[in-house]
């Protein structure tokens, strides 16, 4: 334990050296550590990851997670994000019309969408284009911006005004990050912002992720999460996290 008061700044920044040299580090280690209360601790870890420095998972923080472009991380855990495509699929009716977002998940949703299944699509994701050229009954909107070749999605002014224009049944919605207490949140501010007008102009919200995503903060606040209806992910969430979803309405779909 550090027998003198540090200021938070201080703190936070003992943290990060700490956290050089360790692949996570426990709330209640670090609040004994620092001779401090937890709360404490979690005002230093939200402050840290909200300036994108750290990634917070359950009841312990772990260094910020770098994403890669979308050609690696499409071949990052596969077999998850297929099994989570397909469960996120079944909820999607027929007829219905959708917004989806872009990342290597949402892709793997309207891959595994039944092609007897009549959809109308409003996206910004070429990957997602592409996933549905050949889907017989598909009608596909792509929405105008500025190309992101990281995310390979069009963002900025054009591309949230063009999505404000519509009303979908269902938002599809990728997540980078998704926390019960500080909501979900985006690596990237215009990316945000997608995300954002997406879920005002639809009636319902699928959100879907793997598992290490749930507990995590990244520095763009997209919106609480709260605001999801159904959470598809690969395994079922630690159980803190589980009440706290519950408690806020939001129904875990595990595939």
């Amino acid at each position: 334990m550090i027998p003198i008061a540090l200021s938070p700044d201080e703190r936070q920044a003992r943290i990060l050296d700490l956290l050089a040299g360790a692949d996570r580090l426990p709330v209640a280690g670090l609040a004994e550590r620092f001779g401090t209360s937890e709360d404490s601790i979690r005002r230093d870890l939200r402050a840290l990851a909200g300036a994108g420095r750290i990634r917070r998972v359950h009841g312990a923080i772990l260094p910020a997670a770098v994403l890669g472009g979308f050609d690696q991380r499409v071949g990052e855990d596969a077999p998850d994000k297929a099994a989570i495509g397909r469960a996120a699929a079944a909820l999607v009716a027929d007829a219905a019309s959708l917004l989806v977002d872009g990342g290597t998940t949402t892709r793997a949703v309207v891959a595994a969408l039944p092609r007897d299944r009549r959809i109308q699509v409003v996206t910004t994701s070429l990957p997602v284009v592409d996933a549905l050229a050949d889907h017989p009954l598909a009608e596909v909107v792509v929405v105008g911006g500025r190309f992101d070749r990281h995310s390979r999605t069009t963002v900025g002014a054009e591309a949230v005004a063009a999505i404000r224009g519509f009303r979908a049944d269902v938002c599809l919605l990728g997540l980078c990050a998704v926390d019960t207490a500080a909501g979900i949140t985006a690596v990237g501010y215009e990316e945000a912002a997608v995300k954002r007008a997406m879920i005002e102009a639809a009636a319902r919200v699928v959100a879907v992720t793997t598992a290490d995503k749930i507990g995590t903060v990244s520095p763009n606040v997209v919106g609480p999460a709260a605001a999801i209806d159904v959470l598809v992910t690969d395994r079922a969430p630690a159980a803190a996290d589980a009440e706290a979803l519950a408690a806020l309405g939001v129904a875990v779909v595990v595939a």
